[in-house]
Protein backbone atom coordinates (compact mmCIF):
# COMPACT_ATOMS: atom_id res chain seq x y z
CA UNK A 1 0.00 0.00 0.00
CA UNK A 2 2.95 2.32 0.61
CA UNK A 3 3.62 2.67 -3.09
CA UNK A 4 0.04 3.33 -4.16
CA UNK A 5 1.04 7.02 -4.56
CA UNK A 6 3.14 5.97 -7.55
CA UNK A 7 -0.08 5.06 -9.36
CA UNK A 8 -1.36 8.54 -8.61
CA UNK A 9 1.81 10.10 -9.94
CA UNK A 10 1.48 8.10 -13.13
CA UNK A 11 -2.19 8.90 -13.66
CA UNK A 12 -1.62 12.63 -13.18
CA UNK A 13 1.49 12.85 -15.33
CA UNK A 14 -0.29 15.12 -17.77
CA UNK A 15 -1.17 17.44 -14.90
CA UNK A 16 2.01 17.50 -12.89
CA UNK A 17 5.05 16.51 -14.94
CA UNK A 18 7.32 19.46 -15.80
CA UNK A 19 8.45 19.74 -19.38
CA UNK A 20 11.96 18.41 -19.98
CA UNK A 21 14.36 18.34 -22.86
CA UNK A 22 14.33 15.31 -25.12
CA UNK A 23 17.02 12.68 -24.66
CA UNK A 24 20.08 12.80 -26.92
CA UNK A 25 18.98 9.84 -29.04
CA UNK A 26 15.88 11.63 -30.30
CA UNK A 27 16.09 13.31 -33.68
CA UNK A 28 13.79 16.13 -34.73
CA UNK A 29 12.90 16.78 -38.38
CA UNK A 30 10.92 19.58 -39.98
CA UNK A 31 9.42 19.42 -43.46
CA UNK A 32 6.26 18.82 -45.43
CA UNK A 33 3.55 16.24 -46.02
CA UNK A 34 2.10 17.32 -49.35
CA UNK A 35 1.76 21.09 -48.89
CA UNK A 36 1.31 20.91 -45.13
CA UNK A 37 4.19 21.72 -42.78
CA UNK A 38 5.03 19.15 -40.12
CA UNK A 39 7.55 18.55 -37.32
CA UNK A 40 8.58 14.97 -36.53
CA UNK A 41 10.44 13.52 -33.53
CA UNK A 42 11.88 9.98 -33.83
CA UNK A 43 13.60 7.77 -31.29
CA UNK A 44 15.07 4.40 -32.21
CA UNK A 45 16.72 1.44 -30.57
CA UNK A 46 18.08 -0.81 -33.26
CA UNK A 47 15.53 -1.48 -35.93
CA UNK A 48 12.51 -0.37 -33.91
CA UNK A 49 11.44 3.27 -33.99
CA UNK A 50 8.88 5.27 -32.02
CA UNK A 51 8.02 8.93 -32.26
CA UNK A 52 5.40 11.57 -32.83
CA UNK A 53 4.63 14.39 -35.22
CA UNK A 54 2.30 17.32 -35.60
CA UNK A 55 0.95 19.48 -38.39
CA UNK A 56 1.90 23.10 -37.72
CA UNK A 57 -1.66 24.18 -38.48
CA UNK A 58 -3.15 22.04 -35.69
CA UNK A 59 -0.11 21.33 -33.42
CA UNK A 60 -1.68 18.17 -31.94
CA UNK A 61 0.58 15.17 -31.32
CA UNK A 62 0.16 12.09 -33.50
CA UNK A 63 2.03 9.05 -32.19
CA UNK A 64 4.21 6.92 -34.48
CA UNK A 65 5.60 3.40 -34.26
CA UNK A 66 7.44 1.17 -36.72
CA UNK A 67 10.75 -0.28 -37.81
CA UNK A 68 13.53 -0.18 -40.37
CA UNK A 69 13.24 -2.78 -43.09
CA UNK A 70 16.46 -2.65 -45.02
CA UNK A 71 16.92 1.00 -45.98
CA UNK A 72 13.21 1.74 -45.54
CA UNK A 73 11.57 3.19 -42.44
CA UNK A 74 7.96 2.06 -42.17
CA UNK A 75 5.85 3.90 -39.61
CA UNK A 76 2.17 3.89 -38.69
CA UNK A 77 0.27 6.69 -36.94
CA UNK A 78 -1.49 5.35 -33.86
CA UNK A 79 -4.61 7.51 -33.88
CA UNK A 80 -5.16 8.19 -37.59
CA UNK A 81 -4.02 4.95 -39.21
CA UNK A 82 -1.83 6.89 -41.67
CA UNK A 83 1.30 5.07 -42.86
CA UNK A 84 4.69 6.55 -43.71
CA UNK A 85 7.15 4.88 -46.07
CA UNK A 86 10.47 6.73 -45.80
CA UNK A 87 14.07 6.29 -46.87
CA UNK A 88 17.26 8.23 -46.23
CA UNK A 89 18.27 10.88 -48.75
CA UNK A 90 21.57 12.04 -47.32
CA UNK A 91 20.73 13.61 -43.96
CA UNK A 92 17.08 13.92 -44.94
CA UNK A 93 14.16 11.51 -44.93
CA UNK A 94 11.95 11.30 -47.99
CA UNK A 95 9.06 9.15 -49.13
CA UNK A 96 5.30 9.19 -48.81
CA UNK A 97 2.39 9.21 -46.40
CA UNK A 98 -0.69 7.15 -47.21
CA UNK A 99 -3.85 8.06 -45.37
CA UNK A 100 -6.28 5.51 -44.00
CA UNK A 101 -8.60 6.49 -46.87
CA UNK A 102 -5.88 5.58 -49.42
CA UNK A 103 -4.66 9.03 -50.42
CA UNK A 104 -0.87 9.26 -50.91
CA UNK A 105 1.13 12.44 -50.30
CA UNK A 106 4.86 13.13 -50.74
CA UNK A 107 6.99 13.58 -47.62
CA UNK A 108 10.30 15.38 -47.25
CA UNK A 109 11.94 15.96 -43.86
CA UNK A 110 15.16 17.74 -42.92
CA UNK A 111 16.89 17.37 -39.53
CA UNK A 112 16.62 20.27 -37.10
CA UNK A 113 20.27 20.95 -36.37
CA UNK A 114 19.82 23.37 -33.46
CA UNK A 115 17.01 24.03 -30.96
CA UNK A 116 14.43 26.48 -32.18
CA UNK A 117 14.42 29.85 -30.42
CA UNK A 118 12.12 30.04 -27.43
CA UNK A 119 8.76 31.25 -28.64
CA UNK A 120 8.00 34.88 -27.96
CA UNK A 121 6.20 35.34 -24.67
CA UNK A 122 7.35 32.10 -23.08
CA UNK A 123 9.02 32.54 -19.67
CA UNK A 124 12.78 32.14 -19.55
CA UNK A 125 12.50 29.28 -17.07
CA UNK A 126 10.93 27.16 -19.84
CA UNK A 127 14.23 27.14 -21.72
CA UNK A 128 14.51 23.38 -21.11
CA UNK A 129 11.71 22.65 -23.57
CA UNK A 130 12.76 20.06 -26.10
CA UNK A 131 13.32 21.18 -29.72
CA UNK A 132 10.10 19.42 -30.70
CA UNK A 133 8.12 21.21 -27.98
CA UNK A 134 9.62 24.56 -28.94
CA UNK A 135 8.44 24.07 -32.50
CA UNK A 136 5.02 23.01 -31.23
CA UNK A 137 4.57 26.27 -29.27
CA UNK A 138 6.34 28.58 -31.75
CA UNK A 139 4.18 31.40 -33.03
CA UNK A 140 1.52 31.05 -30.35
CA UNK A 141 0.63 33.93 -28.06
CA UNK A 142 -1.63 34.70 -25.13
CA UNK A 143 -4.52 37.08 -25.66
CA UNK A 144 -5.79 39.32 -22.83
CA UNK A 145 -9.42 38.85 -21.88
CA UNK A 146 -11.93 40.16 -19.41
CA UNK A 147 -11.09 41.97 -16.16
CA UNK A 148 -12.81 41.22 -12.86
CA UNK A 149 -12.52 42.32 -9.25
CA UNK A 150 -11.88 39.95 -6.37
CA UNK A 151 -12.25 42.19 -3.33
CA UNK A 152 -9.44 44.77 -3.52
CA UNK A 153 -7.60 42.75 -6.19
CA UNK A 154 -7.92 43.09 -9.98
CA UNK A 155 -7.67 39.95 -12.13
CA UNK A 156 -7.44 39.57 -15.90
CA UNK A 157 -7.89 36.33 -17.86
CA UNK A 158 -5.35 35.39 -20.55
CA UNK A 159 -6.23 32.87 -23.27
CA UNK A 160 -4.22 30.84 -25.77
CA UNK A 161 -6.60 30.79 -28.79
CA UNK A 162 -5.65 27.46 -30.42
CA UNK A 163 -6.04 25.28 -27.35
CA UNK A 164 -8.39 27.62 -25.52
CA UNK A 165 -6.36 27.22 -22.30
CA UNK A 166 -7.14 30.20 -20.04
CA UNK A 167 -5.61 31.36 -16.75
CA UNK A 168 -5.83 34.58 -14.77
CA UNK A 169 -3.14 37.10 -13.85
CA UNK A 170 -3.27 39.51 -10.92
CA UNK A 171 -2.95 43.17 -11.94
CA UNK A 172 -3.26 44.85 -8.53
CA UNK A 173 -3.78 44.18 -4.85
CA UNK A 174 -0.31 42.99 -3.79
CA UNK A 175 3.18 44.57 -3.75
CA UNK A 176 4.74 44.87 -7.22
CA UNK A 177 7.61 42.37 -6.60
CA UNK A 178 5.12 39.78 -5.34
CA UNK A 179 2.82 40.34 -8.32
CA UNK A 180 5.74 39.91 -10.72
CA UNK A 181 6.80 36.62 -9.15
CA UNK A 182 3.30 35.14 -8.95
CA UNK A 183 2.33 36.24 -12.46
CA UNK A 184 5.55 34.79 -13.92
CA UNK A 185 4.69 31.46 -12.31
CA UNK A 186 1.10 31.64 -13.58
CA UNK A 187 2.36 32.33 -17.12
CA UNK A 188 4.72 29.34 -17.00
CA UNK A 189 1.93 27.11 -15.66
CA UNK A 190 -0.39 28.23 -18.43
CA UNK A 191 2.14 27.41 -21.14
CA UNK A 192 2.72 24.00 -19.55
CA UNK A 193 -1.02 23.33 -19.77
CA UNK A 194 -1.02 24.42 -23.41
CA UNK A 195 1.84 22.02 -24.17
CA UNK A 196 0.03 19.22 -22.32
CA UNK A 197 -3.11 19.93 -24.36
CA UNK A 198 -1.23 19.44 -27.62
CA UNK A 199 0.73 16.48 -26.22
CA UNK A 200 -2.33 14.42 -25.28
CA UNK A 201 -3.05 12.60 -28.53
CA UNK A 202 -6.72 12.15 -29.27
CA UNK A 203 -8.73 10.71 -32.13
CA UNK A 204 -10.50 12.38 -35.02
CA UNK A 205 -8.06 15.28 -35.10
CA UNK A 206 -8.91 16.42 -31.58
CA UNK A 207 -6.89 16.66 -28.38
CA UNK A 208 -7.39 13.86 -25.90
CA UNK A 209 -7.86 16.46 -23.16
CA UNK A 210 -11.60 16.78 -22.64
CA UNK A 211 -11.38 19.48 -19.97
CA UNK A 212 -8.39 21.49 -18.79
CA UNK A 213 -9.31 24.57 -16.80
CA UNK A 214 -8.67 26.60 -13.66
CA UNK A 215 -11.30 26.43 -10.96
CA UNK A 216 -11.99 27.83 -7.49
CA UNK A 217 -9.56 30.77 -7.37
CA UNK A 218 -9.08 31.99 -3.80
CA UNK A 219 -7.27 35.25 -3.02
CA UNK A 220 -6.67 36.71 0.43
CA UNK A 221 -4.16 38.94 2.16
CA UNK A 222 -1.96 35.87 2.76
CA UNK A 223 -2.56 33.49 -0.14
CA UNK A 224 -3.36 33.09 -3.82
CA UNK A 225 -4.66 29.61 -4.59
CA UNK A 226 -6.49 27.87 -7.41
CA UNK A 227 -7.33 24.35 -8.57
CA UNK A 228 -6.58 23.04 -12.05
CA UNK A 229 -9.00 20.32 -13.13
CA UNK A 230 -8.40 18.12 -16.16
CA UNK A 231 -10.02 15.05 -17.67
CA UNK A 232 -8.45 13.19 -20.55
CA UNK A 233 -8.47 10.10 -22.74
CA UNK A 234 -5.11 10.13 -24.49
CA UNK A 235 -4.36 7.57 -27.19
CA UNK A 236 -2.35 4.69 -25.77
CA UNK A 237 -3.81 4.95 -22.24
CA UNK A 238 -6.01 2.14 -20.97
CA UNK A 239 -8.87 4.27 -19.65
CA UNK A 240 -10.11 7.84 -19.51
CA UNK A 241 -8.93 9.63 -16.39
CA UNK A 242 -9.28 12.87 -14.46
CA UNK A 243 -7.61 14.74 -11.63
CA UNK A 244 -7.13 18.03 -9.83
CA UNK A 245 -3.90 19.82 -8.99
CA UNK A 246 -3.86 22.81 -6.67
CA UNK A 247 -1.43 25.71 -6.82
CA UNK A 248 -0.90 28.06 -3.86
CA UNK A 249 1.34 31.10 -3.39
CA UNK A 250 2.47 33.02 -0.32
CA UNK A 251 1.55 36.66 -0.96
CA UNK A 252 4.34 37.96 1.31
CA UNK A 253 7.05 36.52 -0.93
CA UNK A 254 5.35 35.21 -4.08
CA UNK A 255 6.77 31.76 -3.31
CA UNK A 256 4.78 28.71 -4.39
CA UNK A 257 3.90 26.62 -1.34
CA UNK A 258 3.95 22.90 -0.69
CA UNK A 259 1.32 21.10 1.40
CA UNK A 260 3.84 20.71 4.23
CA UNK A 261 4.14 24.51 4.40
CA UNK A 262 0.52 24.67 5.51
CA UNK A 263 -0.05 21.41 7.38
CA UNK A 264 2.91 19.48 8.72
CA UNK A 265 2.79 16.74 11.37
CA UNK A 266 6.34 16.62 12.60
CA UNK A 267 9.42 18.53 13.60
CA UNK A 268 10.80 20.91 10.97
CA UNK A 269 12.29 20.82 8.47
CA UNK A 270 9.91 18.69 6.41
CA UNK A 271 11.51 15.97 4.23
CA UNK A 272 12.17 16.90 0.63
CA UNK A 273 9.46 15.74 -1.82
CA UNK A 274 10.39 12.59 -3.73
CA UNK A 275 12.83 11.28 -1.12
CA UNK A 276 12.33 7.99 0.77
CA UNK A 277 11.85 9.99 3.97
CA UNK A 278 9.07 11.96 2.28
CA UNK A 279 7.21 8.82 1.18
CA UNK A 280 7.63 7.34 4.66
CA UNK A 281 6.30 10.54 6.24
CA UNK A 282 3.25 10.68 4.00
CA UNK A 283 2.38 7.01 4.57
CA UNK A 284 3.31 6.55 8.24
CA UNK A 285 2.53 9.95 9.75
CA UNK A 286 0.60 12.28 7.47
CA UNK A 287 -2.18 9.97 6.24
CA UNK A 288 -3.04 8.49 9.68
CA UNK A 289 -3.13 11.97 11.22
CA UNK A 290 -5.41 13.23 8.46
CA UNK A 291 -7.79 10.32 9.03
CA UNK A 292 -7.78 11.10 12.77
CA UNK A 293 -8.37 14.82 12.20
CA UNK A 294 -11.11 14.29 9.61
CA UNK A 295 -12.70 11.76 11.93
CA UNK A 296 -12.97 14.50 14.56
CA UNK A 297 -14.30 17.04 12.08
CA UNK A 298 -16.57 14.81 9.96
CA UNK A 299 -17.48 11.74 12.02
CA UNK A 300 -20.37 10.67 9.78
CA UNK A 301 -18.46 10.88 6.51
CA UNK A 302 -15.42 9.13 8.00
CA UNK A 303 -17.23 5.99 9.18
CA UNK A 304 -15.24 2.91 8.03
CA UNK A 305 -16.81 0.85 5.28
CA UNK A 306 -18.14 -2.49 6.48
CA UNK A 307 -20.54 -5.26 5.55
CA UNK A 308 -20.75 -7.38 2.41
CA UNK A 309 -20.67 -4.35 0.10
CA UNK A 310 -17.67 -2.72 1.83
CA UNK A 311 -15.46 -2.99 -1.25
CA UNK A 312 -17.95 -0.90 -3.20
CA UNK A 313 -18.17 1.83 -0.56
CA UNK A 314 -16.12 5.00 -0.31
CA UNK A 315 -13.97 4.15 2.69
CA UNK A 316 -12.49 7.49 3.70
CA UNK A 317 -11.18 5.92 6.92
CA UNK A 318 -8.62 4.03 4.78
CA UNK A 319 -5.36 5.91 5.34
CA UNK A 320 -3.97 4.93 1.92
CA UNK A 321 -6.43 7.20 0.08
CA UNK A 322 -4.96 10.25 1.87
CA UNK A 323 -1.22 9.68 1.29
CA UNK A 324 -1.07 12.06 -1.66
CA UNK A 325 -4.29 14.07 -1.81
CA UNK A 326 -5.01 16.90 -4.17
CA UNK A 327 -5.15 20.17 -2.24
CA UNK A 328 -5.82 23.88 -2.49
CA UNK A 329 -7.10 26.68 -0.27
CA UNK A 330 -10.68 27.91 0.00
CA UNK A 331 -12.42 30.53 2.09
CA UNK A 332 -13.15 27.82 4.68
CA UNK A 333 -9.60 26.44 4.90
CA UNK A 334 -7.51 23.72 3.26
CA UNK A 335 -9.32 21.37 0.89
CA UNK A 336 -7.91 17.84 0.62
CA UNK A 337 -9.09 15.45 -2.09
CA UNK A 338 -8.80 11.69 -1.49
CA UNK A 339 -7.51 9.42 -4.25
CA UNK A 340 -8.95 5.94 -4.83
CA UNK A 341 -8.03 3.02 -7.07
CA UNK A 342 -9.66 2.95 -10.50
CA UNK A 343 -12.75 0.93 -9.59
CA UNK A 344 -13.65 3.53 -6.97
CA UNK A 345 -12.58 6.69 -8.75
CA UNK A 346 -16.07 8.21 -8.29
CA UNK A 347 -15.12 8.42 -4.58
CA UNK A 348 -12.28 10.82 -5.41
CA UNK A 349 -12.30 14.39 -4.15
CA UNK A 350 -15.33 14.50 -1.82
CA UNK A 351 -16.90 17.92 -1.48
CA UNK A 352 -16.79 18.00 2.34
CA UNK A 353 -13.11 17.31 3.18
CA UNK A 354 -11.98 20.80 4.21
CA UNK A 355 -9.54 21.33 7.10
CA UNK A 356 -10.63 24.60 8.78
CA UNK A 357 -8.05 27.36 9.12
CA UNK A 358 -7.58 26.94 12.86
CA UNK A 359 -6.21 23.42 12.33
CA UNK A 360 -3.42 24.47 9.97
CA UNK A 361 0.17 24.82 11.12
CA UNK A 362 1.05 27.78 8.89
CA UNK A 363 2.99 30.54 10.62
CA UNK A 364 2.92 34.03 9.15
CA UNK A 365 5.87 36.34 9.45
CA UNK A 366 8.95 34.40 8.28
CA UNK A 367 10.10 35.22 4.76
CA UNK A 368 11.94 31.95 4.21
CA UNK A 369 10.20 29.07 5.96
CA UNK A 370 6.75 28.76 7.49
CA UNK A 371 7.90 26.87 10.57
CA UNK A 372 10.11 29.07 12.73
CA UNK A 373 13.27 27.45 14.01
CA UNK A 374 13.57 29.76 17.02
CA UNK A 375 10.82 30.36 19.54
CA UNK A 376 10.44 34.05 20.41
CA UNK A 377 10.94 35.00 24.03
CA UNK A 378 7.66 35.26 25.98
CA UNK A 379 6.03 32.62 23.77
CA UNK A 380 4.77 29.26 25.00
CA UNK A 381 5.43 26.60 22.39
CA UNK A 382 3.27 23.45 22.20
CA UNK A 383 4.06 21.31 19.16
CA UNK A 384 3.93 23.70 16.20
CA UNK A 385 1.65 26.16 18.00
CA UNK A 386 2.92 29.29 19.74
CA UNK A 387 0.89 31.07 22.40
CA UNK A 388 1.67 34.58 23.64
CA UNK A 389 1.08 36.28 26.97
CA UNK A 390 -2.33 37.51 25.80
CA UNK A 391 -3.40 33.93 24.99
CA UNK A 392 -2.97 32.72 28.59
CA UNK A 393 -6.11 32.75 30.76
CA UNK A 394 -4.53 31.34 33.91
CA UNK A 395 -1.65 29.32 35.33
CA UNK A 396 -2.79 27.37 38.37
CA UNK A 397 -1.62 24.63 40.72
CA UNK A 398 -3.87 21.64 41.41
CA UNK A 399 -3.65 18.02 42.59
CA UNK A 400 -4.51 14.85 40.69
CA UNK A 401 -6.39 11.78 41.98
CA UNK A 402 -3.15 10.42 43.50
CA UNK A 403 -2.63 13.72 45.31
CA UNK A 404 0.41 14.67 43.19
CA UNK A 405 0.66 18.38 42.34
CA UNK A 406 -0.06 19.31 38.73
CA UNK A 407 0.27 22.51 36.70
CA UNK A 408 -2.71 23.70 34.64
CA UNK A 409 -2.19 26.23 31.84
CA UNK A 410 -5.60 27.42 30.64
CA UNK A 411 -5.91 29.32 27.34
CA UNK A 412 -8.45 31.92 26.44
CA UNK A 413 -11.49 30.51 24.57
CA UNK A 414 -10.65 32.21 21.28
CA UNK A 415 -7.32 30.37 21.01
CA UNK A 416 -8.26 27.11 22.75
CA UNK A 417 -9.41 25.63 19.43
CA UNK A 418 -5.85 25.91 18.13
CA UNK A 419 -4.64 23.85 21.08
CA UNK A 420 -7.27 21.19 20.46
CA UNK A 421 -6.36 20.95 16.77
CA UNK A 422 -2.67 20.69 17.57
CA UNK A 423 -3.27 17.98 20.16
CA UNK A 424 -5.22 15.94 17.59
CA UNK A 425 -2.36 16.37 15.18
CA UNK A 426 0.24 15.25 17.75
CA UNK A 427 -1.56 12.22 19.21
CA UNK A 428 0.74 9.37 20.29
CA UNK A 429 3.90 11.46 19.90
CA UNK A 430 6.29 13.02 22.38
CA UNK A 431 5.37 16.68 22.81
CA UNK A 432 7.73 19.25 24.31
CA UNK A 433 6.41 22.34 26.07
CA UNK A 434 8.87 25.23 26.08
CA UNK A 435 8.78 28.89 27.02
CA UNK A 436 11.36 31.05 25.35
CA UNK A 437 14.53 28.94 25.46
CA UNK A 438 13.46 27.03 28.58
CA UNK A 439 12.06 23.50 28.46
CA UNK A 440 9.14 23.08 30.85
CA UNK A 441 8.04 19.52 30.19
CA UNK A 442 8.03 16.74 27.62
CA UNK A 443 5.66 13.76 27.56
CA UNK A 444 3.71 11.50 25.23
CA UNK A 445 0.28 12.86 24.27
CA UNK A 446 -2.25 10.04 24.59
CA UNK A 447 -5.56 11.87 24.15
CA UNK A 448 -6.77 15.13 22.55
CA UNK A 449 -6.96 18.29 24.64
CA UNK A 450 -10.61 19.32 24.47
CA UNK A 451 -10.93 21.73 27.43
CA UNK A 452 -8.41 24.35 26.31
CA UNK A 453 -6.11 23.50 29.20
CA UNK A 454 -2.62 22.00 29.18
CA UNK A 455 -2.16 19.85 32.28
CA UNK A 456 1.43 18.97 33.21
CA UNK A 457 1.26 16.06 35.58
CA UNK A 458 3.44 13.26 36.88
CA UNK A 459 5.33 12.40 40.01
CA UNK A 460 6.38 16.00 40.57
CA UNK A 461 7.01 17.54 43.97
CA UNK A 462 5.25 20.75 44.91
CA UNK A 463 8.52 22.64 44.56
CA UNK A 464 9.07 21.31 41.02
CA UNK A 465 5.59 22.36 39.94
CA UNK A 466 6.05 25.80 41.49
CA UNK A 467 9.35 26.17 39.62
CA UNK A 468 7.63 25.34 36.31
CA UNK A 469 4.93 27.89 37.06
CA UNK A 470 7.49 30.54 37.95
CA UNK A 471 9.36 29.98 34.67
CA UNK A 472 6.16 30.51 32.70
CA UNK A 473 5.04 33.54 34.70
CA UNK A 474 8.40 35.29 34.63
CA UNK A 475 9.42 34.48 31.08
CA UNK A 476 6.03 35.45 29.63
CA UNK A 477 5.61 38.44 32.00
CA UNK A 478 2.13 37.34 33.02
CA UNK A 479 -0.04 39.76 34.93
CA UNK A 480 -1.28 39.01 38.47
CA UNK A 481 -4.74 38.15 37.13
CA UNK A 482 -3.24 35.38 34.96
CA UNK A 483 -1.88 33.07 37.67
CA UNK A 484 -2.68 31.59 41.06
CA UNK A 485 -0.77 33.94 43.35
CA UNK A 486 -1.98 32.19 46.51
CA UNK A 487 -0.17 28.94 45.64
CA UNK A 488 3.03 30.89 44.99
CA UNK A 489 2.79 33.39 47.83
CA UNK A 490 5.33 31.62 50.03
CA UNK A 491 8.20 32.01 47.57
CA UNK A 492 9.49 34.79 45.27
CA UNK A 493 7.93 34.58 41.82
CA UNK A 494 10.56 36.28 39.70
CA UNK A 495 14.24 36.97 40.11
CA UNK A 496 15.32 40.56 40.84
CA UNK A 497 16.82 40.71 37.35
CA UNK A 498 13.41 40.55 35.72
CA UNK A 499 12.50 43.40 33.41
CA UNK A 500 10.77 46.50 34.84
CA UNK A 501 7.68 45.49 32.88
CA UNK A 502 7.66 42.05 34.49
CA UNK A 503 8.37 43.42 37.96
CA UNK A 504 5.59 45.93 37.62
CA UNK A 505 3.20 43.11 36.79
CA UNK A 506 4.00 41.19 39.95
CA UNK A 507 2.60 41.88 43.46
Amino acid sequence: MRYQPLALVASLVLLTAPLRAASDDRQVYAGTVGAAQVVVELEGSGEYVTGRYFYRKYRLDIGLGGRWTGDRLLLEARSSGDRLNLHRAGAELAGSLTTKAGRTLPVRLSPVAAPAPLAAGLPADMADLSPYERHQLAGLSLVPGSIRQDGPRTLRDWREPVSGITLFRIESGYPAPVLARINAALERQQWERVSQWFGCEGFGGQSGMDVSEARAPYLSDDFVSYAWFASWSCAGTAHPDFGTQGVTFDTRTGRELQLEDLLYFGNPPAPQPGTPAFFDYRGDIFAPRIVSLLGQLYPNEMQPADGEAAEDQCDYADTSVWDFPSWYLTGQGLYLGAYFARAQRPCDEPDWSVIPWQHLTWHKGDDTVPHRSAVPTSTLHFGQREFTRDDIASVALDFDHRNFPVLDIALRPEVAQHLEAESIRLLNTDVAITVGDKSISSARLVEPITEGRIRISGRFSLTEVQDMARQIICTMHLGAEQYDSFALSDRPVCEPTATPEAQGAMP
